[in-house]
Order: C-alpha cells, then sequence, then structure tokens
C-alpha cells in the first residue's frame, strides 16, 4: 500500500526545530553507563567455619587480606578438580560446601558436600514440605605443642567463619580467637530456596566441639590370648605416628589373640589403657590420637593384618 506524502504545516516548523534541538542536546551530555552490581557480603550464605592455630603474638594475621564491602576477607582457590580450598592459610575445615548441578536441565543433581579435617564428622540432612535442614558437626582434638611458639606466648585458636558466594566461591573472615579446650562453636543460618518456581524455607546449622587431649610419647599393643597370655608386643612411637603418609598403621595380627590391650604412654599425666575387641571377622580396629609439633591432633587408624 502507498502512503502519500504531506507537506510540513509551516505553522509548526520552527517549534520542531526548537524541539529537535533540545533533544540533540540532551542526548549528547554524557551520562552514567549502567555498572553490573558488586557482589554484595550480605548476599552470601554462611557455610561454617575455618579453625586457625597461629602464634598469638601473630594477633593481626589478616593484615594483608583484601576489603570487600566493609570486611576483611581472604579467598578460596579455584583447584584443579573444581572444588575450592584456602591454600593460602593452614587449618583445620568444617563447613558446608554447596556444588552446582551435574545436570544444567535439572537444579535438583545440584550436591550439598562439606569439607572436615576434625574428628567426628556427622552429616545429617532432614527434608520436609516446608524446606531441607543441613547439619553439620564434629570435635577438633589439640593438645600442648613440643615447641614453643615464636614470641613466647604459646598459640592460639581462631575461628575463622567460611561464606559461600552465588558462583560457588569461598571466602572466609576472621572471627573469635581462644586459648584452652572445652569450647563448643554453634550457628545456624536460615535462607530462601527457589527450584521450578517452588519456595522453600532451608536452613544450615554447623557445630564445632574442641577438645584438650594429652600429648602420647608411644603406644604399645599387647596381643592376648583368652587366657591372658601374652603373644605379640608391639610399639608405635610418636615419631613413627607422625610419619604415616596415610594415617594407618597396619598391625601384624598373631594366631589365637582374644583382644588388644592398648598402653598410652602420656609426656605428662603417665598410662592409660584402653582395649580392642574383635570384630565379626576376627580383625581388629581402633583410632589413636597423637599430636604434632604445633600440637595438633593427628588421627592413627589401628588395622590389624594377619601374619
Amino acid at each position: 500500500m502507498m502512503t502519500a506524502k504531506r507537506r510540513p504545516n509551516r505553522r509548526f516548523l520552527i517549534p520542531a526545530v526548537g524541539i529537535a534541538l533540545v533533544l540533540l542536546l540532551v542526548l549528547l551530555r554524557p551520562v552514567s553507563l549502567a555498572r553490573p552490581e558488586a557482589q554484595n557480603p550480605a548476599q552470601d550464605r554462611w557455610v561454617g567455619y575455618y579453625m586457625v592455630l597461629r602464634p598469638t603474638v601473630d594477633y593481626d594475621f589478616d593484615r594483608d587480606w583484601e576489603t570487600y564491602g566493609n570486611i576483611k576477607i581472604l579467598n578460596a582457590r579455584l583447584q584443579s578438580d573444581g572444588r575450592y580450598a584456602f591454600t593460602d592459610l593452614e587449618g583445620q575445615a568444617l563447613f558446608f560446601d554447596f556444588l552446582p548441578p551435574t545436570d544444567p536441565e535439572d537444579p535438583y543433581s545440584a550436591t550439598v558436600a562439606f569439607q572436615s579435617d576434625v574428628a567426628d564428622a556427622v552429616h545429617n540432612t532432614l527434608i520436609t514440605d516446608q524446606g531441607n535442614t543441613e547439619e553439620l558437626s564434629g570435635t577438633l582434638y589439640f593438645g600442648p605443642a613440643s615447641t614453643p611458639a615464636p614470641g613466647g606466648l604459646g598459640y592460639s585458636w581462631t575461628s575463622c567463619q567460611v561464606y559461600q558466594r552465588e558462583d560457588g566461591s569461598l571466602y572466609l573472615t576472621k572471627g573469635q580467637s581462644f586459648m584452652g579446650g572445652g569450647m563448643s562453636f554453634k550457628q545456624e543460618t536460615k535462607y530462601t530456596s527457589t527450584i521450578n518456581g517452588r519456595t522453600t524455607q532451608d536452613a544450615l546449622s554447623v557445630e564445632l566441639r574442641t577438645e584438650m587431649i594429652p600429648r602420647l610419647e608411644s603406644c604399645t599393643f599387647f596381643q592376648l590370648d583368652e587366657n591372658g597370655t601374652l603373644l605379640n608386643q608391639t610399639t608405635l612411637t610418636e615419631a613413627e605416628a607422625l610419619a604415616l603418609t596415610d594415617g594407618s598403621y597396619q598391625l601384624p595380627l598373631a594366631e589365637g589373640t582374644d583382644c588388644i590391650l592398648i598402653r598410652q604412654d602420656e609426656e605428662r599425666d603417665g598410662q592409660t589403657y584402653t582395649t580392642l575387641t574383635p570384630q565379626p571377622d576376627g580383625s581388629f580396629t581402633g583410632d589413636l590420637w597423637f599430636l604434632d609439633e604445633r600440637g595438633i591432633g593427628v588421627q592413627v587408624m589401628i588395622q590389624t593384618i594377619s601374619e
């Protein structure tokens, strides 16, 4: 269809030119372009603890951390396996690690994982129609250091707080410092999740217990038959225990062993005794805790092997 051209009405020509000039001036003025919104710490999810043991004199070990919002943080580094780890600061982890969906088309394929360097770590999930509650707990064992700390004031623990951004990256902030055992840290956070149009109220709960243990100089294993006769005797020293690469001690099992009596020779408090009883398959297993030079607990798993 053709459209006829109309001649401009000269009564409105001059005002129209004036309006066009005003619009041109407005368009030529400098304007602020919209920028992507910066990540906000308030939008990140608290996921647990990262316990750091430092000389007490090094109280400001966060002095070189970067500023994020109005807080100082240490970012975790992305590893080759796609997970994040705090490789720039040695510590003991106990925190959740939310992994992305393995199938981009299925949001329910996301995984609720966790990272733990402490003992007795337990993860429970409570699922309801209103939402899910993820619970994580564990125990940090430690004791006296074998070497003096720099500055002569001993070592202190700091319970750093771990957070996770929406993109999966992790960072921590400096938390409460303490000396001595028996303390317990527990925190819960709630958040809203929406999957396929369904919104739920979910929660995270992390509890970290601390317990001081004595320093063991050695452990001696007495293998006894049903009459209490000694069949074999083996000693594991502190140096040997700390040198185990996989944390497992293989104990040759003497034929006819009915129980294993363990004598723990402590540095300051004398001796304590525990007993291992056989598993249904006749093997013996157990856990012992030694301390490294700074006093951090090192777990040693005892496993018997047939001679």
